[in-house]
């Protein structure tokens, strides 16, 4: 007797949690071990990172003037969907092949997004440190060399750590990869004994 497992429909699960995923938190910005600001996913999208900490009070009006959406995370998302609502509408090796490719851009996406919010991060940081250059000299208690290094020491203490979402939604996307491959190679038929 043989039994055939449907590999691609493990892989459209894999891609159902890489999508829950981004209503996870994904992403933690913190300085000196003190979180400053929490994000899932979809805050992401839509531009709306929460302070935590001691920014946790930041008034509304504060934090929608310097929300922006990332545009990144939402092409991550939309390709992970695209990928699983094509799986839906396609034969078998079709969908196999279309899971493979979104799971893969997915991963690549969603990698390069959050590299680009940390070298955004560090940008916004010496911008604003090279902002304060004029005013950092009239200071009378620190040479402008001391200044920079203060500034550059506050900087190197702020990070941006990816969280349980973002590992959930590569996890989800790793997973359908596999089984697509696993569809791709007609894996699919498993004997029994009688």
């Amino acid at each position: 007797m043989t039994v055939t497992i449907d590999f691609n429909q493990i892989a459209r699960v894999g891609k159902l949690i890489a999508l829950l995923g981004f209503f996870l938190p994904w992403v933690t910005v913190s300085c000196s071990s003190t979180e400053i600001l929490n994000a899932t996913g979809w805050q992401l999208m839509t531009g709306d990172p929460q302070p935590a900490g001691p920014l946790e009070g930041m008034s509304e009006q504060r934090q929608a003037e310097d929300a922006e959406p990332a545009v990144i995370v939402i092409a991550a998302f939309a390709v992970i969907l695209i990928g699983l609502v094509c799986s839906l509408f396609t034969r078998t090796q079709a969908a196999a092949i279309t899971m493979l490719v979104t799971s893969v851009l997915g991963i690549g996406v969603s990698y390069y997004g959050v590299e680009n919010m940390r070298t955004e991060l560090r940008r916004e940081i010496s911008e604003s440190q090279g902002g304060q250059g004029g005013a950092a000299q009239d200071n009378p208690f620190f040479s402008a060399e001391q200044q920079r290094d203060l500034s550059q020491a506050m900087a190197s203490n702020i990070t941006l750590k990816e969280e349980e979402g973002y590992v959930v939604t590569l996890g989800g996307l790793a997973l359908a990869a596999l089984f697509s491959l696993l569809t791709l190679f007609g894996r699919g038929k498993v004997e029994e004994a009688p």
